[in-house]
């Protein structure tokens, strides 16, 4: 699994402003317990977004685990 933001493209110019705002706060974080919330109410919202998009019938993108 690549961890490199820099492989993902945003092709749209408010996303990538909401990005590098998004990425400075995350970069100025110190408390680990706050991160690991962060990261895991991303996931779950993550997976929300496809049980949401499931439901009204559009494939969710698959994830990419690193397995061809």
């Amino acid at each position: 699994m690549s961890l490199d933001p820099n492989n993902i493209t945003l092709n749209k110019t408010s996303k990538l402003f909401e990005f590098e705002k998004q990425s400075r706060a995350i970069d100025e974080m110190d408390d680990i317990k706050m991160i690991k919330d962060l990261l895991k109410c991303y996931i779950k919202l993550y997976l929300k977004q496809q049980e949401t998009l499931s439901s009204l019938g559009t494939p969710p993108a698959p994830i990419n685990d690193g397995n061809p």
